[in-house]
Order: C-alpha cells, then sequence, then structure tokens
C-alpha cells in the first residue's frame, strides 16, 4: 500500500514538469538599420523631381512570440505573433503575421489568422537578397516583380486566412490558402486564393505560386471594390558549394470590372549569391517588361534593375552590409522602390516618369 501511495505522490509531482516540458514559447526578432543615400533623376519632363535623400534607415525590423505545445505524439498545437516597428524613429507598425493553429507531421499544418500571401514565398530558392537578408529593401527583386508599372502590388500579409502547409512527400510540399479579405455582407466575391506546390532535391528548388483576388478596393488593402487581380510566379533556384543561383518570372494582371479596363505585365529576376567562409556576395538582375492595357501594349512602360551587395557575419546574429542597387525605367515607366524610395508608394509620379532610382547603402542586421 506504501508503495502505491509513493508512486501516486510521485507521479503527481512529475506532472505539472512533464506538462511545462511539452509547451515551448520564443521571444524573438530582426533589427535592421542603416544609413542610405538614395536619388531620383533622370526625368525630363515638366514637374519632374531631382531629388536626393541622406537617410537613416529601417529596413524590416520585427520581434515575435512563438508557441508550441505538444498535445500528443506528432500533434502539436502553435500561435504566432509578429509586430513591425521602425527602429529609426520606435513607431510600431500595424503587425505582420498573427495565426494560431495544428500542425501534425504526417498530415501538415493548419493555421488561422493574418498571414503572408503569394508576394514573398519566392523567396525559398534563395532570392532573400533585400528583405531578409543584412542588405536593404530596396535591393529585392520585388521592385521590379511587385507592382505593374509601379501600381496594384501583388500580394501582401491577409487578414481573415485560412492557411494549410502540406507535408513533404517525395521532395513535394507547399501551401494553400483562402482569405475571407474585408468579411463585408453582401460582398461574397471579396476573397482570395492562393495556391504554391513546391519541389526540393538536394540543392535543386522549384515552385509555382498563383494568387487569385477578387472584388477589391484599391490594391493591395482590403477593401471592396471593383478590382479583380489574378498573379503567377515561377521560381527555380539551385545551391551548390556556397553558390547560389535562381530565376523568377512573374506575370501580374488586374481587371477593373466597373471601367472593363485590363492591364497586365510580365517581368522576371535572375538573383545570383557566392558564400565562403563569413562572406557573401550577391547580385540580382531583374527586369519587367511593357505592360498591356486592354490586350495593347503601352510602349515603354518597362524597367531594369540591378542590385549589388556584400555581407560579413560578425557572428550567427549579426551582419554588415554594403549595397547598391539601381533601378532604370523607359520613357513612360513609372516604377520606384517597393520600400524605401523618395516619395510615397512604389510608384513614380507621372511627372517622373522615365526616373532613375538609386540607393547606397551601409548597415547593420542583428537576430535576436
Amino acid at each position: 500500500m506504501q508503495s502505491l501511495i509513493r508512486a501516486a505522490a510521485l507521479a503527481l509531482l512529475c506532472a505539472p514538469a512533464f506538462a511545462i516540458a511539452q509547451t515551448a514559447m520564443l521571444v524573438g526578432g530582426q533589427l535592421k538599420l542603416g544609413l542610405d543615400m538614395t536619388s531620383i533623376s533622370g526625368s525630363d519632363r515638366t514637374g519632374g523631381t531631382a531629388a536626393r535623400a541622406y537617410r537613416e534607415s529601417n529596413n524590416t525590423s520585427f520581434w515575435f512570440i512563438d508557441g508550441k505545445e505538444q498535445l500528443a505524439p506528432g500533434l502539436k498545437a502553435l500561435y504566432h505573433l509578429e509586430w513591425d516597428f521602425a527602429l529609426d524613429t520606435g513607431v510600431q507598425g500595424s503587425g505582420r503575421a498573427f495565426y494560431v493553429g495544428f500542425d501534425e507531421e504526417r498530415f501538415g499544418r493548419l493555421q488561422l489568422g493574418r498571414q503572408t500571401v503569394y508576394f514573398s514565398h519566392h523567396w525559398f530558392i534563395n532570392d532573400t537578397h533585400g528583405s531578409f537578408d543584412a542588405a536593404p529593401n530596396a535591393a529585392n527583386s520585388l521592385n521590379v516583380l511587385g507592382t505593374i508599372n509601379g501600381a496594384n502590388f501583388a500580394g501582401n500579409y491577409l487578414n481573415n486566412t485560412v492557411r494549410y502547409e502540406f507535408p513533404v512527400i517525395a521532395g513535394f510540399s507547399g501551401m494553400a490558402s483562402y482569405s475571407f479579405d474585408a468579411e463585408q455582407p453582401g460582398a461574397g466575391r471579396n476573397h482570395t486564393w492562393y495556391i504554391s506546390p513546391t519541389y526540393t532535391n538536394g540543392g535543386f528548388k522549384a515552385g509555382y505560386f498563383h494568387m487569385q483576388r477578387d472584388s477589391q478596393g484599391t490594391l493591395p488593402l482590403q477593401t471592396v471594390g471593383s478590382l479583380d487581380q489574378m498573379a503567377d510566379k515561377l521560381a527555380l533556384g539551385y545551391t551548390w558549394n556556397g553558390l547560389r543561383v535562381g530565376v523568377v518570372v512573374d506575370r501580374n494582371r488586374v481587371t477593373n470590372r466597373a471601367s472593363n479596363m485590363t492591364q497586365d505585365r510580365i517581368a522576371y529576376a535572375i538573383p545570383l549569391g557566392y558564400s565562403f567562409g563569413p562572406h557573401l556576395v550577391a547580385l540580382t538582375w531583374g527586369q519587367a517588361f511593357s505592360m498591356h492595357q486592354n490586350g495593347n501594349t503601352v510602349d515603354d512602360t518597362g524597367a531594369k534593375m540591378l542590385s549589388l551587395s556584400y555581407q560579413y557575419s560578425l557572428s550567427k546574429r549579426t551582419t554588415l552590409d554594403v549595397s547598391y542597387v539601381e533601378l532604370r525605367n523607359e520613357r513612360n515607366g513609372r516604377y520606384n522602390f517597393w520600400l524605401g524610395g523618395i516619395g510615397s508608394g512604389s510608384q513614380l509620379s507621372t511627372a517622373d516618369a522615365g526616373a532613375r532610382a538609386r540607393m547606397a547603402y551601409a548597415g547593420v542586421k542583428h537576430l535576436f
């Protein structure tokens, strides 16, 4: 009897410790700040801008709380809360990703909440240069891949999203999501579909990404309106002994049902990188071709982009970066840096069409 009592007492004492051992919470984030010189020049139109700015620039600084609880062998409950903020001013952003869900090792992962859709997932092929590396946001291929002549950006962090991540089977995986968006009564078409099958085999990666957004207001805001958007992206990448190479091809199409106007364009980017020891040298070339409006080419509405970056890792958490990036618009091109440019938004003014945008940057990134 005494043995049974001792065993029961031992079990009660161990139970809380076992529960605690099955729950894990992580607080972390990224701090990225630097000095840049950004300029717009080259437009010969009346009212065109010849501007230059010297700034201390925040670049994708955020912090997060990530938690997991072991419910059963192979099954976990999870949550993630992530806020962005401006490291140069301390201003809190609206937040990035907030979700709760379940992860089952055989059947995949289900998440509900505010989550990223389309715009960033091609970076899994080693095209992280700019957004999550130590380089500035402006070094990112989304300068030409994101918009149609600087407008109608494809993808975002979307509210009210149900997302399912497939388990890896023979190298194949991917995700599918449905976003209820504004959830306004009587606006049944106000939603976003997204699917992204991927394949990985050693150093080779391939992915296809498709998004369909219906009944939006001014894109990419989540309001009811008359804009429909369909975007498709194909990405291929390979890594071998520190050398990484990729190619991303993107098609973005928008239809305004109120005016029966359609616009679309095709763009591509080629990210290259080579790492050795603590060093990483990266180059991204990108080009957006002239857009089409109602099926007709609008001449000289394209742009070319070149970014160069050298990164040095002081440790596993701290990295220094020196970068240069340039956007060259054609005569009627209005592409601007998707983040970090002079002016508002990723589209230059009509008077600045054809301008050249440049940025030289030196900064530091720290993970915590």
